[in-house]
């Protein structure tokens, strides 16, 4: 499954507007992978996902070996900080860069690439988006959004 629509607008709309604001695409693959590690474990298919979306930050196709680095790169970076701490930054960022939706997008993108939005993952999105100050119904409405073109893509 991908929903590669919705993300794929989603992360260029993201990297536009990092670049603008003069940030890097590291947030971006800590945001994916936070959601897809909210239940302790990155499985195949969320491997998969964020090969994709990695493909399309940095522009040029990645095997799994690098992926799995970044991953891990990005796990470390996450433990050391801490996920309350490091989900705060990141919608710090997306606030900055006026992306929270676009950042809600890919974190769905992700969650929604296995088995659907799991309890731990919907609980770290919607930590995401509270903290990020998006609201309650566009939140609802984004979940759709995405819940319905990974059906559709299935």
């Amino acid at each position: 499954m991908s929903t590669d629509g919705l993300l794929d607008a989603a992360i260029a709309d993201l990297c536009e507007r990092f670049d603008k604001n003069g940030y890097n695409p590291t947030p971006i693959i800590d945001l994916g992978v936070l959601v897809a590690n909210a239940d302790g474990v990155v499985d195949e298919a969320e491997v998969t996902a964020l090969r994709g979306i990695f493909q399309r930050l940095l522009g040029e196709q990645i095997d799994a070996e690098l992926v799995g680095h970044l991953v891990d790169a990005s796990r470390e970076v996450i433990d050391a900080a801490g996920v309350g701490p490091r989900l705060r930054l990141l919608a710090e960022i997306l606030q900055d860069c006026d992306a929270v939706e676009q950042g809600i997008t890919v974190a769905l993108g992700v969650a929604y690439a296995s088995e659907g939005l799991s309890a731990s993952e919907r609980t770290l999105v919607t930590e995401l988006a509270e903290v990020a100050g998006l609201p309650d119904d566009r939140l609802e409405e984004l979940i759709e959004s995405v819940r319905a073109q990974s059906e559709r893509e299935d």
